[in-house]
Formats: C-alpha cells, structure tokens, sequence
C-alpha cells in the first residue's frame, strides 16, 4: 500500500500548488484594485439642505471638500411621486368619494364619474405633469396592463388602470435630472440605483438609457440585487453597461445570484458596495474596504440629533477618508473611478485536480480509525468515483460537496491524529510537555491550513472573490466535524457508539445534553446573523482588538481552541490521556472555525492568513500560560501527596 500513500501523497502536493498559484493571482488582483468610492444619497443631501437651511449644492460641496467622490441618485418610482405630490392615486370607490378625500369638490371629476365606463373598482392616477403622464402610459402598457387615458383642458392628466390589479406604484420613471446635473457640475462621480429592475420592460429600459446618455455614471446598483427577468431587458443592461465602461454594484448582504450571469458576460466589471443605515462604529466601514473588498461606500448621512448636523457629518465623513487613506486605500476622485478586480478564472480541470487533495485526507482518517488497507482503499475508490460522476452531472453539486469534504476532513484529520498519536510520559519535566504541546499544535494547525488551500483550489476565481460564487456549507462545517470527532472518540474508547447503559446514565446525558447547547450555541453565532445576541461587553472587546491589532482574530480561536490544543499536547505528555482527549475535542473548534476564516473567499487573502497566525499566536501563548499553571499545579499537589 506504500504505492497508494505515495499516489495520494502526490495528488496533495498538486492540489497544494493549484491553490497556491492562485491565492497568489487572487493576492495580486487585491493588491491592484485599491480605488474606493465615498457616495451619499442625493435624497439625503437634500433633506440635510433642508435641515441647516442651505442650498443642495453647497451641502454637497462641503461633504465633497470632506471626502465624498460620488453622489448617488436613487431611481424615482411612481410610489415616491406619489410621496411628494406629483402623482394621486385612489380607486374607484374614493374618486365616487372625492370631495372627502380631496377636501373639494370636482367638476371635472363629477364629469368623469358620470361616464358609461367609469369602474369604481380600476386605479386612476391623476397628475399634472405631461411626461410624467406619457411614461406611465408606455411603461403601464408595456406591463401588460390595461389602461385609459384621459386629458382634461385644465392640464389635469388621469390613467385608468382598469382592472384594478395594482402593483404599479415600483415603477420606475428614470433619475431627478437636477441630481445628475449637480453631479456633473461639483465634478462627482454618480451612482445609480436602478429600481424595480426584475420587472422592467425593454421600453423602460430604453427609457433608461436615453436618459442617462452622455453622464458620468461610475456605477449602476441594482436595488435588492436584482436583475431584468426578461432576456431583452437583461441584454440591455450588459450592452448599456459595457459600451459606456460602467460596473454593475451589488449589495454585499444580499444574494447576488440573479446578477451573476450579467456579471459574467460584463467581464465581471462590477464592485462589492457596503449599504448601511449610519452608524458610529468606525471600524466597520474600514472593514468593509479592507477585509470584505468592498469599494463602494453607500454612506447615509446623520439627519437629526445634533446642533449642526452638516459639521458632524463633514467630520463623520472626514474620519472615514483618513482611516482608508491611512490603510493604503485611495480615494477615487473623477475622474478616477473604483474598478473591478483583475479577472481571473479557474477551470473545472484545476478544480477537480484540487479536490484530489481531498482522497488524501480521507485516506488518512479512515487508516487512523483502524480500517482495514483493502476496506479503505475500496472506500476511497468510491469517494473517487462519486465525485467525478458528480462534475460530470453537476458541476455546482460537485464543488459545493467537495469544499465541505476538504472544509471537515483536515481539520478532523488534524486533530484525529493528534488524539491517536503515543507520546512518551516518561520524561515529567515541563520543557518536554510544552515540546510536545508545540509539536502537537503546529502539527494539526498544518493540516488544516493543507485544507483551506485545497479548499480555495476548489473555489478559486474571479467567482469567489466577488462573492459570487460561496461556500455554503459553514453550519455543515461545524455540525459534521464535532459530530465525527465524537464518533471516533466514542470508537476508540468504548468500541463503538454506546446504546445501553453508558449513553443512558446520567452522567452522559448530561455531557451530550452540554455538547449539544455548546454546538447550538456555535452554529447560531456563526454567519452574518445570530438568534442569540451578542452582549455587550463582547462587542467592546472586539472593537478594543480591532484597535489593538493589526487584524481582529476569532476569540473562539484564540481563548478557547488553540489554548484547548496547547493543553492537550501537554497533559497528554504528562500522562493525563483522557483529560487530553477532552481537550483535544474541545481544541477542534479553532481547527473548524479557521477553515471557517479561509471559506469567506470574498475577505482578502492577507487579512484571512494574517488573522488565523494572530489566533494562533494568542491561543499558543495563553495555552502555554495554562499549561506552565497546571504542571505548576501537579507538581506542587504531588509534593503534597508524597
């Protein structure tokens, strides 16, 4: 079987190197886009004119002098017409019902309620505004609905949606032209953001462009992500988007699938934008921009609450321009502009090749368990042959299904074999138990940095960096790793998974009663949302490590399991084996939730390495800090009981 340990030894060197050439093409493409944008909504601007009694052109003068780059000018919908008086929408039964509603009486519409064909079930928009009027005509039609249309002598304009069905108040009818022209005279890159765009028709689109030919649009946002549902439509927007150099934006906490094959045909000319109500905490905007990739700011700015409220917002603005500056970030001012990262692809050949790496590690598992060379190299056979039938049939299945076989083999593997390994407790010095502590951490460490690189071998790509493209399975992670760790545990040490007496006492319903809150209370704070909050005092501490280091590190690493790990290369050294593989089950959480670190492929490369040797450093040193206390400990006990 040395041919087989050989083989499988030889595919993970390959996979090692496919990942590494391109964590180095995704390091290089990170390194090279460093222009970011700082953009206020024009909505905004104007109600902050309105709040400190000057005009939207100064406001936005005096935030531009403090930072901004870019103004972004939000789509204005029939419901925001609606909002500001320019466009009246009621049914039927309140036009019957008018003068109550209206606080007048109507000639013209006594008139019209007077017709053979008034429905008092229809919607009627009334306006005074001729192109409004049109465009909701050719857009109304244009979305199938059916529609009347009347002008009164007066000037007063109404549209009949007949049947009464609804749901037109999100149409879009193209951007304030005062915003854009106030962008273009302050010399401002503008961002818009296109609303309703799923269900836009070809004519709105069109719409669209004519109107914002020949303006400097840096970046086209979505609203929610979306994309034109319609083939055309969607083939308006690449060619639009293409022909005038501008990048789509997306939402960084929305799904961005709908987008991706847009993307993908733009040549992936599109930037991760941060949109965030305002907030305080001055460090999420840096790390929106540093380890996110983010590079579009959508600030929002601080309305009411203070006495100048355009002071605290120029130096609200102010420190965010200093802070990216002073990270290396440079601002994009026009006619510089935030651009997409460097393409760079990997093809299904060099992710299929990188997930060889992967037979490795189970090979290593099951031979460690005690499974028999012929049992283990048919085992293997099969894994083989399912995942290659699986990227024949479907690619995506292939890739989701082999990141999380490398996301939990590894660090399994890693922590597996340090629980099965003999150490010799003859030597009772500490320098040979913190020796063997060192060994023991560097050493599983190890395989689940192998793990993350083959893991990133599997994703990597322009894809994955954007976000595009995810690893899905992060609860998966740490649900089958801590649930194969106690099933190995439970082999080795009671033959098998107990179903009489040792699983039913009360000593183990009470251990699996805490492993099961502990692993709930893990899979609930991992991710972007949590149902359990986060105190206080923890959101404090983050924000004092933020400060005090160069990157924060996981405190599930470094306070829990890498000390756990120290300890459990020491004390098994002192001959404490059982407390040891306590510990050692214990010590995989900061195994797993590094992997956890290197599978969030849209955070920069540096700042993932970066954050997992900070963890590892911390929790190598508290670690080393709780064994010198516990060796001190038995010593001074066995003084005592000799």
């Amino acid at each position: 079987m040395k041919t087989v340990e050989r083989l499988l030894t030889a595919l993970l060197i390959a996979s090692v190197i496919i990942s590494a050439y391109l964590l180095a093409l995704k390091i290089s493409a990170e390194a090279k886009g460093k222009y970011v944008e700082i953009s206020v909504p024009a909505g905004e601007v104007t109600m902050l004119a309105a709040v400190v009694h000057e005009s939207p052109e100064e406001v936005l003068s005096e935030l531009k002098a403090s930072g901004v780059t870019t103004l972004a000018v939000e789509e204005t919908t029939v419901k925001d017409l609606q909002a500001s008086g320019r466009v009246l929408v009621l049914n039927g039964w309140q036009v019957l019902d008018h003068s109550r509603f209206l606080g007048v009486d109507s000639r013209f519409l006594k008139e019209y309620i007077s017709r053979k064909d008034f429905n008092p079930k229809s919607f009627y928009l009334f306006t005074r505004d001729a192109d409004i009027f049109k465009k909701l005509i050719s857009f109304m039609k244009a979305r199938r609905y059916e529609i009347k249309s009347y002008a009164d002598e007066s000037g007063l304009y109404v549209v009949q949606e007949v049947k009464g069905t609804g749901g037109f108040s999100a149409i879009g009818m193209g951007f304030d032209e005062r915003f854009l022209d106030m962008a273009d005279a302050l010399g401002l890159n503008t961002a818009v953001m296109v609303k309703d765009l799923k269900q836009k028709t070809a004519v709105e689109m069109n719409s669209l462009n004519s109107q914002l030919a020949g303006r400097n649009i840096s970046t086209l946002i979505p609203q929610g992500n979306e994309a034109p549902s319609g083939a055309e439509s969607a083939n308006i927007l690449k060619n639009y988007a293409a022909s005038n150099g501008i990048k789509l934006g997306f939402d960084e906490f929305l799904d961005s699938e709908q987008l991706k094959g847009i993307i993908e045909k733009l040549g992936y000319s599109a930037i991760r934008v941060y949109n965030r109500p305002p907030h305080k905490w001055m460090d999420e905007y840096l790390l929106a921009a540093r380890d996110r990739n983010d590079r579009l700011l959508y600030l929002h700015l601080f309305l009411s609450g203070q006495e100048d409220m355009l002071a605290y917002d120029k130096e609200h603005i102010g420190q965010i321009r200093d802070m990216l500056v002073s990270h290396g970030f440079k601002l994009a001012v026009f006619p510089d502009k935030a651009a997409g990262f460097t393409p760079f692809a990997a093809s299904k050949l060099l992710s299929l090749l990188s997930a060889l790496g992967v037979l490795w590690a189970l090979w290593k598992i099951i031979r460690i368990a005690g499974m028999k060379e012929s049992a283990a190299l048919k085992a293997l056979l099969l894994f083989f042959i399912v995942l290659n039938a699986m990227a024949v049939a479907n690619f995506a299945l292939f890739r989701d299904a082999a990141g999380l076989l490398a996301a939990v083999s590894f660090p399994v593997l890693g922590i597996y074999a340090e629980m099965k390994r003999e150490i010799s407790s003859d030597d009772e010095g500490f320098l040979h138990a913190w020796r063997s502590a060192a060994y023991s951490f560097f050493r599983a460490s190890a395989h689940t940095l192998m793990g993350a690189a083959v893991l990133w071998g599997i994703y990597g790509g322009i894809d994955a960096l954007l976000g595009l493209e995810k690893f899905r399975g992060i609860k998966a992670l740490y649900i089958f790793s801590f649930g194969i760790i106690l099933i190995l545990y439970l082999k080795d040490n009671f033959g098998g998974v107990p179903l009489k007496k040792p699983i039913l006492s009360i000593g183990s319903l009470i251990a699996l009663s805490a492993f099961g809150v502990v692993l709930f209370v893990l899979i609930n704070r991992t991710g972007n949302f949590s149902a359990i909050p986060i105190p206080k005092w923890e959101l404090y501490f983050r924000i004092w490590l933020e400060n005090t280091l160069w990157v924060r590190p996981r405190t599930k690493e470094f306070l829990l399991g890498f000390p756990a790990l120290m300890m459990a290369g020491g004390m098994g050294a002192m001959g404490y084996k059982r407390w040891a593989g306590w510990l050692y089950m214990a010590a995989l959480l900061g195994e797993v939730s590094m992997m956890n670190t290197f599978s969030h492929f849209h955070i920069a490369a540096l700042v993932s390495v970066i954050r997992s040797l900070e963890g590892m450093a911390l929790g190598g040193v508290i670690g080393s800090a709780a064994l010198g206390g516990f060796y001190l400990y038995e010593k001074r006990r066995k003084g005592y009981n000799a």
